[in-house]
C-alpha cells in the first residue's frame, strides 16, 4: 500500500483541534449557563443550537464540497470557528454563548465533511481503511481531550477559557493551508443530473440506511440513561459515572488502532455482521448488571466494536460514491442517520417516565437481536456495490 501523504495528517490534526475546541466549549458552557441562570432549558439550548445548525447546513455544505476545493473549505471552516471564541472575549452573555455555539457548530460541520472529501480526493482506495482508522482514533481522542479541557477550565481557567480556544483555533488555521485539487470529470454535470444520480445511489443503500438509523438512534439510550443507571440503579459514585462516560471513547481509541492492525481480517461482510450481532448482549448486560465495573467494561467493549465495524463500512462507502456527488451523499447521510439522535432521545426521555432504566435497556437488547440479524443481509449487499456502482450512478 502506498504511504499516506502528509496532507492527510495535517488536515486530520486541524480537524482534531477543532473537535477538541468544540467538545470543551459545549461542556464548559453547559455548566456556566446552568450555574449562571439556574435553568436546564437555557443550558440545553446549546445542544439544540448545535443539532439545528448541523442539520440545516448539511445540504449547502455538501453542495459546496462538490463544487469547491475541499482543503479550501477546511481553511474557511477554521476561520469561522475562530469567530466563536472571539465573541465570548467580552463576557459570557447568553447572546454571546449562543452566537459562538452557532459559529463553532457551523465550522466543525464544514471541517468534518470537507475532511471526508479530502480523504476521498487525495488518497487511493487502498488507503481508505488505514486513513479512516486514524480518523476514528482522532475523533475519540478529541472527545476525551476536549471533555478534560472543558472540565479543567471550569475549575481553574474560567476567565482564560476564550484565550485557550483562540490559541487552538489559530493552530487549526495554521494546519489548514489549502493544496491543489483536481475537479472531478463529472463536475460539468447540471444540478438536476447530480440529484438524479444521488437518488439512484440512495435507493441502492436503503437497507443500509435503515439499519444505520436504528442502530445509531438506539445508542442514544446509553447517553440518555447513563446518569440514571449509575445513580438510581447502581447507587454508584460520580467517579465511576465519569469513567463510564469516558469508556466508549477509550474503547474507540483502542478499536481504531486495532481496526488498522487487522484491516484485512475485518474487511469481510460476514465478520462485520458477526460484530454487529454483539450489540444486543451489550445492552442486555447493562440491563441485568448491578456492578459499575461490569458496566464500564461492557461499554468499553462497545466502544472497541464501533470502529471495527465503522472503518470498513466508511471505507467502502468512500470507494463507491462518485466524487461529483460525494458531498451531497454524505450530507444526506448526516441528516438521515444523525436525525435519529434527537428522535430517539425524545422517545427514551418519555419512556423512562413509565419504566425503570435497567428494564428499558434490557428490552432494547432484545429488540436489537432481529435488527442485528438483518446485518447478515444488508452488509453483504452493501459490500458488493463496488463492482457496478460507477456504471449505475455516474
Amino acid at each position: 500500500m502506498p504511504k499516506i501523504p502528509v496532507i492527510f495528517y495535517r488536515f486530520m490534526a486541524s480537524k482534531m483541534l477543532a473537535s477538541i475546541l468544540f467538545n470543551s466549549y459545549v461542556l464548559f458552557f453547559l455548566w456556566v449557563v446552568l450555574q449562571t441562570y439556574h435553568s436546564v432549558f437555557l443550558a440545553g439550548m446549546i445542544a439544540t443550537i448545535y443539532l439545528a445548525v448541523e442539520l440545516i447546513t448539511s445540504i449547502p455544505i455538501g453542495h459546496m464540497i462538490d463544487r469547491m476545493n475541499s482543503t479550501t473549505i477546511s481553511l474557511i471552516s477554521s476561520v469561522i470557528i475562530l469567530m466563536g471564541p472571539l465573541l465570548i472575549l467580552s463576557g459570557y452573555s447568553l447572546l454571546a454563548v449562543y452566537s459562538g455555539t452557532t459559529l463553532i457548530a457551523l465550522g466543525v460541520t464544514m471541517k468534518g465533511d470537507s475532511f471526508s472529501a479530502t480523504i476521498k480526493k487525495h488518497l487511493s482506495q487502498e488507503q481508505f481503511m488505514t486513513s479512516n482508522s486514524f480518523n476514528q482514533a482522532a475523533i475519540y481522542s478529541a472527545s476525551l481531550i476536549g471533555t478534560a479541557l472543558g472540565g479543567i477550565s471550569i475549575i481553574y481557567f474560567v476567565h482564560l477559557f476564550p484565550l485557550i480556544l483562540i490559541a487552538i483555533s489559530i493552530a487549526s488555521i495554521a494546519l489548514s493551508a489549502p493544496v491543489f485539487e483536481e475537479k472531478p470529470k463529472e463536475a460539468h454535470k447540471k444540478a438536476t443530473e447530480e440529484l438524479a444520480s444521488a437518488i439512484v445511489f440512495y435507493r441502492r443503500i436503503l437497507g443500509f440506511l435503515a439499519m444505520a438509523f436504528f442502530l445509531n438512534g438506539l445508542f442514544m439510550a446509553i447517553e440518555v440513561y447513563s446518569s440514571g443507571l449509575f445513580d438510581i440503579v447502581l447507587h454508584s459514585s460520580a467517579i465511576f459515572y465519569t469513567i463510564f462516560v469516558a469508556s466508549i471513547s477509550i474503547g474507540g481509541i483502542i478499536g481504531s488502532f486495532l481496526a488498522n492492525a487487522i484491516k484485512k481480517h475485518i474487511n469481510d461482510p460476514f465478520r462485520i455482521s458477526l460484530l454487529v450481532l454483539l450489540y444486543p448482549p451489550i445492552f442486555l448486560i447493562l440491563g441485568i448488571s448491578r456492578s459499575a465495573i461490569i458496566d464500564i467494561l461492557d461499554t468499553t467493549l462497545l466502544g472497541l466494536l464501533l470502529p471495527l465495524i465503522n472503518v470498513p463500512l466508511i471505507a467502502k462507502l468512500m470507494s463507491v460514491v462518485p466524487t461529483n456527488i460525494y458531498g451531497k451523499i454524505m450530507a444526506f447521510l448526516r441528516i438521515f442517520i444523525g436525525g435519529s439522535t434527537p428522535a430517539m432521545a425524545a422517545l427514551f426521555s418519555f419512556v423512562v417516565l413509565y419504566f425503570p432504566v435497567n428494564v428499558i435497556l434490557f428490552y432494547i437488547g432484545i429488540f436489537l437481536f432481529p435488527l442485528a440479524g438483518l446485518a447478515f443481509i444488508v452488509v453483504p449487499n452493501f459490500m458488493k456495490m463496488e463492482a457496478d456502482s460507477n456504471a449505475t450512478v455516474s
